[in-house]
């Protein structure tokens, strides 16, 4: 009799242990402001109702324990029969995780992150379903805020795209269609030239010449800017003795360097370089430095060999680079750009860079300016 005394004190203790740890989560459950917490009978029925489901749906106990939980679903998800797919879902897994628009009790729509466990006993028979529920509706738009943006910098970098392509197809063509004429021009005006002996005559008409020549420089450098802008320009490397490529540039150049004095310090050195690319590169600093520079202002140029390099120089004796300007100097459309196209000295910049070489520039107001291009004198990898 004793014994079953004993047993029975000790069911009765568990039986009370059981209750109390059951209280306990009730009331933790009850009191989590945070997330909506509640059970569900098997059908879909709310049984039970917790501090924080209140607070983020809008129900009180009284008003929502007995209804379907598919009343906090909008009307197209309750159409499509979602709630019901869940708790199927939930029976057959265990449980089932799913994001998406809810209803409150007023109307209003948040983000909620759900999570519906299937309750079973002890025999595996279905007894419920519990769920949580969070508000996510700050992330969620927070998120969808980012890919709208996303997408908008996608579509307007693909349009920037179509638009770049646009310039230079539209550069490609402008170029063409431009030196037909002009060549045309220059060349009626030489032909005239050769006629004319009226002396106020001929000055018109070499004055056309000169400004066909120029307007074909310009055009030139704008087919040039657009070739390398679109990657079509490639170098081919040759050995280039300097002093003798210096020498016949300069004599090419004559008429433009024709007012000012040009002193050269050029070595018999060789180097690897495009034929093309370098007479680019010195057409542009000494056409910019007899542009920019008054009458009969020094240029000079000059070369040397250092650690596998050949460094040239083009400086002048003019009023200098103002500070404002220097920074954006090989910019498209600075003021330093020879032939007036504002390119010159970005095409000096792009075809050193293909070379694998730097440019550099000092300048001092009223003291001059010194372009310094550095170019590797063997093969660049």
């Amino acid at each position: 009799m004793a014994h079953d005394d004993v047993g029975s004190q000790a069911t009765a203790g568990s039986a009370g242990a059981l209750r109390q740890s059951e209280e306990r989560f009730r009331l933790l459950v009850e009191s989590v402001v945070d997330y909506a917490i509640f059970i569900l009978d098997p059908t879909g029925i709310i049984t039970t109702w917790n501090i924080g489901a209140e607070r983020l749906k809008g129900y009180s106990e009284s008003e929502i324990v007995g209804r379907h939980y598919s009343t906090f679903y909008t009307e197209e998800d309750r159409r499509q029969g979602l709630p019901d797919r869940l708790l199927e879902t939930a029976r057959e897994d265990g449980h089932v995780q799913i994001s998406g628009w809810r209803v409150r009790k007023d109307g209003t729509r948040f983000w909620a992150d759900v999570v519906i466990t299937a309750l079973r006993s002890d025999g595996g028979e279905l007894a419920g379903f519990a769920k949580v529920t969070r508000d996510m509706t700050e992330p969620h738009r927070a998120r969808q805020a980012q890919k709208e943006a996303l997408e908008q910098q996608r579509q307007l970098t693909a349009r920037l795209e179509a638009l770049d392509r646009w310039r230079r197809d539209f550069m490609s063509a402008i170029t063409h269609d431009l030196i037909v004429p002009v060549i045309a021009i220059a060349g009626f005006a030489d032909h005239l030239l050769d006629e004319v002996e009226d002396a106020e005559q001929r000055e018109v008409l070499e004055r056309i010449v000169s400004n066909s020549e120029a307007l074909r420089a310009m055009i030139d450098q704008l087919s040039v800017h657009a070739r390398l802008e679109s990657g079509e320009v490639s170098i081919h490397r040759e050995p280039v003795r300097l002093d003798l490529f210096v020498s016949d540039l300069l004599a090419d150049l004559r008429p433009l360097l024709s007012e000012h004095p040009v002193r050269t310090t050029v070595p018999p050195l060789e180097l690897l370089a495009d034929r093309r690319g370098l007479e680019r590169i010195l057409r542009n600093l000494l056409g910019n430095a007899a542009r920019h520079t008054p009458p009969s202002t020094p240029i000079s140029v000059e070369a040397h060999l250092e650690d596998q390099a050949v460094t040239i120089t083009v400086a002048d004796e003019g009023q200098g680079i103002p500070e404002a300007l220097r920074d954006r100097l090989f910019e498209r459309s600075s003021h330093g750009a020879s032939a007036g196209s504002g390119l010159g000295l970005s095409i000096v910049k792009e075809y050193v860079e293909l070379h694998g070489g730097v440019v550099e520039v000092e300048t001092d107001i009223d003291r001059g300016t010194t372009f310094r291009v550095s170019l590797p004198a063997g093969p660049v990898a």
